[in-house]
């Protein structure tokens, strides 16, 4: 059996292809919140899981047009990018450290939203639980590739380079057991109660 080998591009375009979606079928139900207002929303299931309760609030639009718009066009740019390296290309060093900027505004904005989903909303939107995950797998593996393309490393930069060539998968995955007890912890009552 022959292995599969995933590779920063690999990760990239299918967290970019996952976050694109998500955020088309939130832009979706976007729309049709605002062209049938109080009709509930299908991805609306329960009080927890509530699609309108989250876009409908101000800070689901926080620089004007709704986040869920912005996410489809970031998140497309970073599938054409990764795209561009999956079919062999390269990339300047000034689209590295633009894709790592952008990589990182999504994870420090994704966990912004998340956090207010949790404490000031009470509510979660469905295809958020995607786009937060697709956000924290691009900026790990941008953070880990931006990295090791570069030359000259020292001090905090090569040791962090180091440990995440070790252990990628336990800041991933320590990152989403941490949302997963966030969640939890908040909802526990609905949950467990």
């Amino acid at each position: 059996m022959k292995k599969i080998e995933i590779t920063y591009p690999k990760i990239l375009a299918l967290a970019s292809a996952v976050g694109l979606t998500s955020s088309f079928l939130a832009a979706y139900e976007r729309v049709e919140m605002l062209k049938n207002p109080g009709e509930p929303l299908s991805c609306s299931l329960n009080p927890v899981i509530d699609c309108g309760g989250v876009l409908g609030a101000s800070q689901s639009a926080i620089f004007g047009p709704p986040n869920t718009f912005i996410g489809m066009v970031v998140f497309a740019l970073l599938l054409g990018l990764s795209l561009q390296l999956l079919s062999g290309g390269t990339w300047t060093r000034f689209v590295q450290k633009t894709v790592l900027a952008f990589s990182a505004i999504m994870f420090v904005f994704g966990g912004w939203f998340f956090a207010v989903s949790l404490y000031e909303l009470n509510k979660i939107c469905l295809f958020c639980l995607w786009i937060w995950p697709a956000s924290v797998f691009i900026f790990v593996y941008t953070l880990k590739y931006y990295l090791e393309q570069q030359k000259k490393l020292s001090g905090g930069w090569k040791k962090l380079s180091d440990y995440l060539k070790k252990n990628h998968y336990v800041v991933v995955f320590g990152i989403f057991a941490l949302m997963l007890t966030m969640f939890f912890i908040q909802f526990s009552d609905y949950y467990f109660g």
